[in-house]
């Protein structure tokens, strides 16, 4: 079983598909494979995550995700001003709604539905 994990880390998540990108062109040069067609699963967290949608699930290219992924940047990693909120508890370090909307347009630009449920795959689905 071959299996990909992607870490968070925002904007930083650029230099995965960089890397992912040199991965690709490693097995195949001139007709690198897609991310989904050769890896059984792919997962992540935070922006890893945004990126496994977009490789695992919506079955994008590398070229297509770095491309997506500039794209939606500016949107969603737009930092909280204020990490400590009026209650006095921590706050993640960007808007979670404004990576949820991002969510949510990658899945209506690939043909689901904004609210849809992701833990299911067909039987030629990578698993995401």
């Amino acid at each position: 079983m071959c299996l990909l994990s992607l870490d968070g880390g925002g904007v930083r998540g650029l230099s995965s598909l960089y890397i992912m990108k040199q991965l690709m062109e490693t097995i195949n040069f001139e007709r690198p494979p897609k991310p989904c067609d050769y890896f059984d699963m792919i997962g992540g967290t935070s922006t890893g995550g945004l990126i496994a949608i977009m490789l695992g699930r919506l079955g994008m290219d590398v070229n297509e995700c770095i491309k997506a992924y500039k794209a939606i940047s500016p949107k969603i990693f737009t930092k909280v001003h204020h990490r400590i909120n009026f209650k006095g508890r921590v706050q993640g370090r960007f808007d979670h709604t404004a990576i949820e909307a991002g969510v949510k347009e990658l899945l209506k630009r690939g043909g689901l539905e904004e609210d849809a449920r992701l833990q299911h795959s067909g039987p030629h689905m990578c698993k995401t």
